[in-house]
């Protein structure tokens, strides 16, 4: 082999493995932007949903101690100075509760319903945006990188 053919050769060869970097450094980014969009709906959503959950307090015809429990978690869920492992504890707290008197919610409560299926997906849709920025970051290449 002459000396061009190797310098072509090595040309080539940085050239693939430089497109392949660039290529796998965008797909991790673009996880990344996925993984945090789909955070800032789930969190959209879950204001939505206690919001609702306030209003339920208001319906006439609940529990005052209902009431008071349903309100308690959603002030709660609602703080906006609460740490992120705080959030999801005060979001879990408030999906109990609501789990918890679901059958003892007056009819009015279709509103709250729909912006619990809605979190329930966007949750979903987080979860899986979240696992797949892992899984790439988790790649040897990635991490060798």
């Amino acid at each position: 082999m002459s000396t061009v053919e190797i310098v072509s050769l090595m040309i080539i060869v940085v050239l693939i493995v430089g497109w392949r970097v660039t290529w796998l450094a965008t797909r991790v980014d673009r996880a990344n932007v996925r993984a945090e969009r789909t955070w800032a709906v789930l969190d959209a959503a879950l204001v939505r949903r206690a919001e609702r959950a306030l209003e339920l307090v208001l319906v006439p015809g609940i529990d005052p101690a209902t009431a008071l429990l349903v309100a308690d978690a959603a002030n709660a869920a609602l703080d906006p100075q609460l740490s992120r492992q705080d959030r999801e504890r005060a979001e879990s707290d408030l999906s109990y509760v609501l789990d918890a008197i679901g059958p003892m919610l007056p009819s009015e409560s279709n509103r709250l319903e729909s912006e619990r299926a809605r979190a329930s997906i966007c949750r979903r849709l987080h979860n899986d945006a979240v696992a797949t920025a892992l899984s790439l970051r988790r790649r040897y290449s990635v991490r060798l990188l």
